[in-house]
């Protein structure tokens, strides 16, 4: 998978240099970029190519599996992210204070409204109404036996079992600099990136079963994956989260994240739903990135 992805990724750029797209990074703008091995990638005007986001501001690769195959047991889409910039990973939610008329929304209505080249389900914070963080702000910081899952400033991503939130304090120094911060889980990943085998631990029975799920991994600061895999049909029932630990770990990552899933698994993608969600399901919140390219100009 990760070679395929590579390959797709060194098509692109081939085709970009031949088009024009691809101009000579500018010195000084590559040396202020957060991450200037990914800000050299960006092409000089965001275009779509195919099932991919090549922009100024992300490159957003992906791969539609229709069937189960030999990683996971339902139909998926996997989205490979760079960013130049950990700030374009963005989070659209429900009673934003820049936007206090937002409320819970269909995806499709509220990526349309943010100019989304790429948006998923995030962890239904409304719901959780624990440890939070949305673009920078805090919206809830408290103690907690979820899992986290906090994307910082710097580009890194880092997930914390739910025993490490046992006191107010240790809360609050672990959402220090956090751009994001999810709250659901649960992590997916050993320390050292190896897959969990059981999860019968968590003691919640329905987490547990074969169910839609979304999730987010980390190769890098700048470098992330998104798994979105769709269930609640004969032919599509779903996957466990011992497979989707087995995925992350197959694709490399360093920290894998389970997010919110079931009926609220959606996948927004160069103006349309993808995949095959199982329900309309209003969300109080979203992972997006923006589209810069002509297409998606407003």
């Amino acid at each position: 998978m990760v070679r395929s992805i590579s390959a797709a990724l060194i098509r692109l750029l081939s085709l970009l240099a031949l088009t024009g797209s691809l101009a000579a990074p500018d010195p000084a703008a590559v040396c202020s970029a957060q991450f200037p091995a990914y800000a050299a990638l960006m092409p000089a005007e965001s275009v779509w190519i195919s099932e991919n986001y090549c922009g100024s501001n992300a490159l957003i690769l992906t791969e539609t599996h229709p069937r189960a195959d030999e990683h996971l047991s339902s139909a998926y889409v996997y989205t490979e992210i760079y960013l130049p910039d950990v700030h374009d990973l963005k989070t659209w939610y429900a009673d934003d204070p820049e936007h206090p008329a937002r409320s819970d929304a269909d995806i499709a209505t509220a990526a349309w409204q943010s100019g989304a080249a790429f948006a998923v389900n995030g962890d239904s914070y409304a719901v959780q109404g624990v440890n939070a963080v949305r673009n920078g702000h805090v919206l809830n910081a408290c103690v907690s036996s979820y899992d986290l899952c906090i994307l910082y400033e710097d580009g890194s991503m880092q997930t914390i079992p739910g025993e490490k939130l046992q006191s107010q304090a240790a809360v609050e120094a672990y959402l220090q600099n956090a751009w994001q911060a999810w709250s659901f889980g649960p992590i997916l990943l050993k320390p050292d990136g190896s897959p969990v085998h059981d999860f019968s631990g968590l003691g919640n029975e329905y987490l547990t079963r074969v169910h839609p799920r979304t999730a987010i991994g980390y190769f890098g600061p700048g470098h992330y994956a998104i798994v979105s895999v769709f269930g609640y049909r004969d032919d599509l029932p779903g996957v466990t989260l011992e497979e989707l630990s087995a995925y992350f770990a197959f694709l490399g990552c360093r920290q894998a994240y389970n997010l919110d899933g079931g009926g609220s698994t959606h996948l927004w993608f160069h103006g349309s739903e993808r995949g095959w969600p199982s329900e309309a399901c209003e969300l109080s919140d979203f992972i997006y990135i923006e589209d810069r390219s002509r297409e998606g100009a407003p």
